[in-house]
């Protein structure tokens, strides 16, 4: 069973590493942990949208729906329109 544990695991390293060989693919790995440990990376709200919309963003993770249903109307009469 020793062998087998070993082998799982240095499997599992070999692949982490590859995974996060790709630039995209650490700094996700990055966001994802801030929002498990609650602290939002500033860098990823600006992200989400124009930097000037960093207060509706902060809305939106204090649990507010109304900017989430105004940018949901924006985005569908910008597809309306093309």
């Amino acid at each position: 069973m020793g062998k087998v544990t070993k082998a799982v695991g240095v499997a599992g390293a070999v692949a982490g590493a590859m995974y996060l060989s790709k630039s995209e693919n650490r700094e996700k790995v990055k966001r994802q942990l801030a929002k498990i440990n609650g602290k939002e990376d500033s860098s990823y709200l600006k992200n989400l949208g124009k930097p000037s919309d960093i207060e509706d963003a902060n809305m939106v993770n204090e649990g507010a729906m109304t900017s989430v249903q105004y940018y949901n109307r924006l985005q569908d009469e910008k597809s309306e329109s093309k």
